[in-house]
């Protein structure tokens, strides 16, 4: 039964008694697992008091072979992002952040870089940085890393003049040739390319709050036809993508 000492992110959390928890941790090393963590709660534990949502710790886990379950042994607070406790807008982001993560990511299969990508976007909101920015990025990062990678080459060809837009088509991965059929989508250029400012430069500059906008929410309703199904957290972000629109 090995012991697993790693930085984990909670995504997820339900109480299991009075002193115990279950929990589902994003873990750089170990990918995602859930584990019950017995005793958290209680005032002297090895837990810091309990394992709270969307804070870094350090975590000890033992896997056992054919248990869904890990045991969680120790958990010692890294860092809490106070800013989404209190920010009800940078809160609905890193939800939804952390939603992706779980639905995108299958258990036990590591991704160092999307941690540290989530690692990097939680940081950003409690700096104050744009949460359209730091959703794209994040998104981006997800989707590369889980082997999404939406194509976003523009050719002259591609391109219709009276309008200054592209087709997208999320079944074909990108940008596309061909028809304007139902599940093709109109992206105007400006916004793709925004989207590429936003994932060569790490603080980009001059950028337009709504191209921002629009690329983040491309990203999220290209994820969500990936998926087949909506996010519960994306129509708290984008309410204009609630319920298949896009």
């Amino acid at each position: 039964m090995p012991t697993i000492s790693e930085q984990a992110i909670c995504i997820r959390q339900w109480d299991f008694s009075e002193t115990s928890q279950t929990v589902s941790l994003f873990g750089r090393d170990t990918g995602i697992f859930r584990g019950i963590a017995k005793g958290s709660r209680r005032p002297k534990s090895n837990f810091s008091g309990g394992i709270d949502l969307l804070t870094l710790g350090d975590v000890v886990s033992i896997m056992k072979p054919g248990r869904d379950l890990a045991t969680i042994t120790e958990w010692g607070i890294h860092r809490v992002w106070w800013r989404i406790r209190r920010d009800a807008a940078a809160n609905r982001v890193a939800y939804f952040m952390s939603e992706s993560s779980s639905r995108m990511l299958n258990q036990h299969d590591p991704h160092p870089a999307v941690f540290d990508a989530l690692v990097d976007g939680l940081d950003r909101l409690e700096g104050g940085s744009s949460h359209d920015i730091v959703l794209t990025r994040y998104l981006w990062t997800l989707l590369v890393e889980s082997g999404y990678k939406p194509e976003l080459k523009v050719l002259e060809s591609n391109i219709d003049p009276e309008t200054e837009t592209v087709l997208f088509s999320p079944k074909e991965g990108g940008v596309i040739d061909g028809p304007e059929v139902p599940g093709r989508w109109r992206v105007r250029v400006t916004t793709l390319s925004m989207l590429e400012k936003i994932i060569v430069e790490d603080q980009p500059d001059g950028v337009d709050p709504v191209s921002v906008n629009r690329a983040a929410k491309l990203l999220a309703a290209y994820m969500r036809e990936i998926l087949g199904s909506e996010p519960t957290t994306l129509g708290l972000v984008f309410p204009d993508l609630a319920g298949g629109r896009v």
